[in-house]
C-alpha cells in the first residue's frame, strides 16, 4: 500500500526494538519502547497479512494508542483516533460510513460494511476528532507529520529532552495526541494517573518525580488548590485547550519560578498554530505582522485566520469545510488587537446578546479570575424578558482567603470596572465547576 511521502523520517517515532527505555508509567506498571515496538509490529503483520486498510481505536491508553499510530503508520493504511466518550453507537456510525474494517479498544472487533472505498486514494492518514459535546464529532484529516510539524523542532528545547510528561488530556483528542507524541519523541517517559481528579494527578505527578505538564487553564486552576509547590520540581508548564487569563499565569509564575511557562493556541482542525513564553495573556502582535516559524497569522472580519503545515487536509465528515477561497483556514475564534496585544475573545456562537451588546463569556471569566478571591469562574447566558439575556456567573473562592468576599462585594468590583451589561446579574458561589473530559469547563 502507498504510504504518505512525508513519514519516511518520521515512521521510527523513536519507538525501537532495542531501546528497552521505560515509555508509559501507570502506578506500578512500567512499558518500555520496546515492548511497544513489538505489538505495533505484530499490529503491522496483521494488517498486511489480513488486507485490513482502515483501524479505529478506542481507548485511553498511550501504550494501546502508541502501538496502533505506529503499527498503521509501519502498514501504510489509514486510522481514525476515537474517544471513549462516544457511544458505541456513535462509534459504530463512523467505523460503518467509513469502511472502517478493524476496531480496537478493550476488545478487538472486526466490522463488515457494505461501503464502497476508493482504495486509490493515498493512504497513512491519521483521523483525529473534535469533542463531539454536541452530538456527534467532526472528523479531521491529518498525516503522521502534520501531527508532527510542531513537535520535531520542540524535541530539542532543553526543557523538553528526557522529560517526566504527565497525562492530563484526555488521551484520544488532539492535545492528548500531542502530549504523547512530544514525550515519546523527546526521549521522555509519560505518567498516566490512576484517578483523573486533582489529587489524583497530584499523587501520579509526585509518586514519578514529573517535569514537565501540560494541561487546559482550568486543570491549572483545580492543580494548585491542591498541589505543595515545593514538592514538585517542574522543568516545563503548559497551557493549551482554552483561552489563558492572567491571574492563571501569575500564580503559575508564583508557584514554580524556576519552570518554562508556556501557552498554546491550538486545535484539531489547526493543529498548534503559536506558542507564547513572556508569561502575558494574549499574543503579540508581531505574530500577526510577520510569519511564526511555518505558520502565518490574519484577522478577517473580526476572526483568526491561519496557514500552518500542522493544520489539516480537511474534514472527512462533512462538504462545508472551513478554508477560504484563497486557502487560509478559519479559526471561527473571535480575535481583537489591543495595544501591543491580540486577544481571542471565543467563538461567535457562545456570544451573549444582552440587549443588543455583545458580552463574550471569555472576557468576564478573564476578569473574574484576576481578583484575588476567586479561583474558578464560569460566565453564561440567562434568558431575561427584557434584555432577551442577561450575564450570569459560577465562581469558586479561594478558601484560605478570609473573611471571604461577599456576592455583593465581587458585583460592586464588576460594576466599578466592567460596561453595564457585561456585569453578572445572577452570581452564584459553587464548590466547584464541572469539567469535560478533554478538560475544558462544561
Amino acid at each position: 500500500m502507498k504510504k504518505d511521502s512525508s513519514m519516511s523520517e518520521i515512521t521510527d517515532m523513536k519507538i525501537t526494538a532495542d531501546d528497552h527505555n521505560p515509555l508509559v508509567l501507570r502506578g506500578e506498571c512500567v512499558v518500555t519502547r520496546s515492548e511497544i515496538y513489538h505489538q505495533a509490529m505484530e499490529q503491522a503483520d496483521r494488517y498486511t497479512r489480513e488486507h485490513i486498510s482502515r483501524v479505529m481505536v478506542c481507548s485511553d491508553d498511550p501504550v494501546k494508542l502508541l502501538s496502533t499510530i505506529k503499527g498503521c503508520v509501519t502498514a501504510g493504511i489509514d486510522l481514525w483516533v476515537a474517544h471513549t466518550s462516544l457511544s458505541s453507537s456513535v462509534r459504530t456510525e463512523i467505523a460503518t460510513h467509513h469502511g472502517i474494517e478493524l476496531m480496537i479498544g478493550d476488545e478487538e472487533k472486526r466490522i463488515e460494511s457494505d461501503q464502497t472505498i476508493d482504495r486509490a486514494n493515498p493512504v497513512g492518514r491519521i483521523h483525529t476528532m473534535t469533542s463531539g459535546t454536541s452530538g456527534k464529532p467532526k472528523i479531521a484529516e491529518h498525516s503522521l507529520s502534520s501531527l508532527l510539524s510542531r513537535i520535531m523542532p520542540t524535541k530539542m528545547t532543553r526543557s523538553h529532552h528526557g522529560g517526566m510528561w504527565l497525562l492530563t488530556y484526555q488521551a484520544t483528542g488532539f492535545a492528548g495526541l500531542q502530549v504523547i507524541l512530544t514525550a515519546t519523541l523527546s526521549g521522555g517517559q509519560i505518567v498516566v494517573p490512576e484517578q483523573r481528579t486533582p489529587i489524583g494527578f497530584y499523587k501520579a505527578a509526585t509518586a514519578h518525580s514529573v517535569t514537565q505538564i501540560s494541561g487546559t487553564p482550568t486543570f491549572w486552576r483545580a492543580f494548585l488548590m491542591v498541589v505543595e509547590p515545593e514538592t514538585l520540581k517542574l522543568r516545563q508548564v503548559t497551557l493549551g485547550g482554552e483561552v489563558v487569563d492572567q491571574g492563571t499565569l501569575d500564580r503559575l509564575r508564583e508557584a514554580f519560578p524556576s519552570a518554562r511557562i508556556t501557552h498554546i493556541y491550538a486545535s484539531t482542525e489547526a493543529g498548534v498554530v503559536f506558542t507564547v513564553h513572556d508569561g502575558q495573556e494574549g499574543f503579540p502582535i508581531s505574530f500577526l505582522q510577520e510569519d511564526v516559524p511555518g505558520v502565518k497569522l490574519r484577522v478577517r472580519d473580526g476572526r483568526l485566520q491561519v496557514k500552518s503545515p500542522s493544520a489539516m487536509r480537511a474534514y472527512a465528515t462533512i462538504k462545508r469545510q472551513p478554508f477560504t477561497e484563497d486557502g487560509w483556514l478559519d479559526t471561527q475564534d473571535r480575535c481583537e488587537v489591543r495595544g501591543e496585544r491580540g486577544f481571542i475573545l471565543g467563538r461567535e456562537d457562545a456570544v451573549i446578546n444582552v440587549a443588543g451588546s455583545k458580552v463574550y463569556p471569555l472576557e468576564i471569566e478573564r476578569f473574574l479570575l484576576q481578583l484575588p478571591s476567586i479561583r474558578e469562574a464560569r460566565a453564561y447566558g440567562v434568558p431575561n424578558p427584557i434584555a432577551g439575556m442577561i450575564v450570569g456567573a459560577d465562581v469558586v473562592l479561594d478558601p484560605q482567603i478570609v473573611p471571604a468576599p461577599t456576592k455583593r462585594d465581587i458585583i460592586t468590583t464588576c460594576q466599578q470596572n466592567l460596561a453595564s451589561y457585561q456585569v453578572p446579574r445572577l452570581l452564584t458561589v459553587v464548590d466547584s465547576i464541572d469539567i469535560q473530559a478533554s478538560g475544558k469547563k462544561g
